[in-house]
């Protein structure tokens, strides 16, 4: 009976295809919007996991502010030297907190391995006549190569001559270097930062792809620390990262770097000291809200597609009254007509979430090819998609197969 129903279903949307298209379309709608959302949030979490964990599982970064804790949190924080993940907008940007002392205080702890400062340099960066518009400038010092697992496809990295004496030179990333010189030797030539010539000694070899935790090396202008202080007149630190010297003693590190930072600013818990589980945390937690909100947007495609559905039934229901009431006259029980209708409204809903799955795989290559982003569509998320199809189905397609279950088979037969 089953397979019957669904034999005639498939007759029944062959015998009108371009109604049934019109059906179909709010399904594949809201499915291709839902994937592609999830997918592009799964794609950069992914993408920005493997940043993140590319820098090692020793790394704690310093960061000016509070990240994602309340009053009460703070004071519980200050007693139990702890983190929660959370979203720096505060704490990111604008003035830091961070100082020297702080930096010199952290260099006095036992097991610390290597540590660098880096700030962020509000300038364009031109050459020529050409600009890079995606790049950034940091001033970093020559640790931060190491640190970050910065490798460079031609010349060198900044050294401590270079951070010492001052010197304007510059590591900048493969696609700055595409901008500014395109397929000439960069190397040796110059670039302009805030009315000052910077030569280019190094470029940094092309990552696999993706996005990028802290700053992308691909669209990076790197300079002397130092420098960036004489250059912008003033020592601001964006970040202090620090690498132990073995993963078992960051619980322990993370905790006297932050007991040395509260003793330098006076008790007053105006920064944090995240590990690279907080970072993640941190990025996913915004990724995960940002992913919800665009995906309930998008499941009202669904909602539209599924009103589509009962209304294209109710026509259905009222064009083939004569059908009915000669089923009902043979015999036809109201599970019969009601398990037929709904069967037809599961199957065109259900088309739709196949085509809405194809249509989100295509457009995940084009997003890798345009955003550099590869979408992540998990077994769990399509098979979520095509049970969410099949609820629409179910929910949008039980008024007209109950209308056409109740209907009286002698009215049926005398409104011909």
């Amino acid at each position: 009976m089953i397979w019957q129903n669904i034999k005639n279903a498939f007759i029944s949307i062959k015998s009108a295809k371009l109604r049934s298209f019109l059906t179909v379309i709010g399904v594949v709608i809201g499915v291709f919007a839902v994937l592609v959302m999830i997918g592009v949030g799964d794609g950069v979490k992914k993408d920005i996991s493997g940043e993140i964990s590319s820098l090692g599982t020793n790394v704690l970064t310093v960061a000016s502010g509070r990240i994602g804790q309340s009053s009460s949190q703070r004071q519980t924080s200050q007693q139990q030297q702890r983190q929660t993940s959370g979203f720096p907008f505060s704490g990111g940007f604008g003035t830091s907190t961070l100082t020297e002392k702080d930096v010199a205080s952290i260099k006095n702890i036992s097991d610390i391995d290597k540590i660098t400062t880096f700030g962020i340099i509000s300038s364009s960066v031109v050459s020529g006549n050409y600009s890079s518009e995606g790049a950034f400038v940091v001033s970093a010092e020559p640790n931060y190569f190491s640190i970050r697992n910065i490798k460079l496809s031609e010349g060198r990295e900044i050294t401590d001559r270079d951070n010492e004496d001052k010197k304007l030179v510059a590591v900048i990333g493969s696609n700055t270097k595409a901008d500014l010189f395109g397929d000439e030797n960069a190397i040796g030539k110059k670039l302009t930062l805030r009315g000052k010539e910077f030569e280019v000694v190094g470029i940094t070899k092309k990552s696999d792809g993706g996005l990028s935790f802290g700053s992308s090396s691909d669209d990076v202008v790197i300079i002397p620390y130092n420098t960036g202080v004489e250059l912008t007149g003033k020592n601001e630190i964006f970040r202090i990262l620090v690498q132990v010297n073995d993963a078992k003693n960051i619980d322990s590190v993370k905790s006297e770097i932050t007991k040395a930072i509260q003793q330098n600013h006076a008790g007053e818990d105006d920064f944090s000291v995240l590990t690279q589980e907080d970072l993640l945390g941190t990025f996913n937690s915004i990724l995960d809200i940002l992913t919800t909100f665009v995906v309930a947007i998008a499941a009202i495609s669904l909602l539209v597609g599924g009103i589509g559905i009962m209304n294209i039934m109710l026509v259905t229901v009222s064009e083939r009254t004569k059908e009915i009431g000669i089923r009902k006259a043979m015999g036809a029980t109201f599970g019969n007509i009601l398990g037929q209708f709904m069967t037809e409204s599961i199957v065109i809903s259900l088309i739709g979430g196949i085509i809405g799955v194809l249509v989100s795989y295509l457009a995940g290559f084009v997003i890798k090819r345009l955003a550099n982003i590869t979408p992540v569509f998990s077994p769990r998320a399509l098979l979520a998609a095509l049970g969410v199809s099949l609820l629409v189905g179910i929910v949008f397609g039980t008024a007209p197969a109950i209308k056409a279950a109740r209907k009286n088979p002698i009215q049926a037969l005398k409104s011909l």
